[in-house]
């Protein structure tokens, strides 16, 4: 199998940073990563854990499994507390860049600071590893895994074993994801697929919906419009952020310096594709459209 030297771009964090804010700057429209706040909040289960809450005076426990910035999760937050004041709130980021902006927004606004922070500058896996290692056996109400899946090590199986093990009976799982198919998807993990071994672990949505269901959780799933402009990478009119964009889509740091002539000319020509981008009022466009998936834990699920 060809291969070239690399550097993934999450073991980069000053680069994934630059990168993921070239991919924000490209998406529309900006607010679709935080359309699955409403299916959250509005969730029966929430207002029955309230309830329950409510009598025996505990905190609602909410847990962020890669987390990024906070903007999806601090929406979160913000809705629990206006319905429930006792908020504890553990985030799992192992971007220390990202994790610190978070801290950031919590501590310059005055609601978010009534609920309690947890902050582990952690991978999920290795937030699983302290949990064994301390015997910690508690469970949450809410929890989000925000386009994290992909890196979750282990295969399908162990993260969502992680994740129906971290649950309360009677709480809600939130994943949010680029499913495998679509034309994202299809461009980004293309190159990890032909020359690397280890790449990011897109799965199938339904795929995810069944090893849940499987566990006795009630799934439903939601699909978010939501697009992204890519015309820079064909026009160049900054290169810089062309380069980062590349890098991005790729999750190859320096991508097109990095690989050989014959694999960037490949990338181009495969980004080109009708199935893979469109033209749009003179834009460039490549189709996301993310996932949720909401998962609701039965009372009586066995622990795995």
């Amino acid at each position: 199998m060809a291969d070239f030297e690399y550097v993934n771009l999450k073991d980069d964090p000053e680069h994934y940073e630059t990168s993921f804010a070239a991919f924000n700057d490209h998406r529309y429209p900006r607010n679709a990563r935080e359309a699955w706040v409403p299916m959250v909040l509005q969730h029966g289960n929430i207002q029955t854990s309230i309830s329950t809450l409510e009598t025996s005076g505990e905190s609602m426990r909410v847990l962020g499994i890669g987390s990024g910035t906070g903007v999806g999760d601090c929406k979160l937050i913000t809705g629990l507390l206006e319905r429930y004041q006792r908020i504890h709130s553990t985030v799992v980021e192992p971007n220390k860049h990202h994790l610190r902006q978070y801290q950031e927004t919590v501590s310059s606004t005055e609601n978010l600071k009534k609920a309690d922070w947890d902050w582990r500058q952690q991978s999920w896996d290795e937030f699983l590893t302290h949990r064994m290692e301390k015997n910690d056996s508690s469970k949450f109400d809410v929890i989000t895994s925000l386009h994290s899946i992909y890196y979750m090590q282990g295969g399908l199986n162990a993260a969502v074993d992680g994740m129906v093990d971290c649950l309360k009976d009677g709480g809600v799982l939130l994943i949010c994801l680029e499913d495998k198919d679509n034309a994202f998807n299809k461009i980004t993990n293309w190159p990890w697929n032909k020359y690397h071994e280890g790449n990011l672990s897109y799965r199938p949505t339904l795929e995810i919906r069944k090893s849940l269901e499987r566990r006795g959780l009630l799934c439903e799933i939601a699909v978010f419009p939501e697009f992204w402009d890519v015309t820079n990478i064909f026009e160049r009119r900054n290169e810089r952020d062309a380069r980062h964009l590349e890098d991005f889509m790729t999750h190859v740091v320096n991508f097109k310096e990095r690989a050989p002539s014959n694999i960037y000319d490949d990338f181009m020509k495969r980004l080109q594709e009708p199935r893979t981008t469109y033209r749009e009022n003179g834009r460039i466009i490549v189709d996301i459209n993310p996932n949720a998936i909401i998962a609701e834990k039965k009372s009586g699920c066995a622990d795995l």
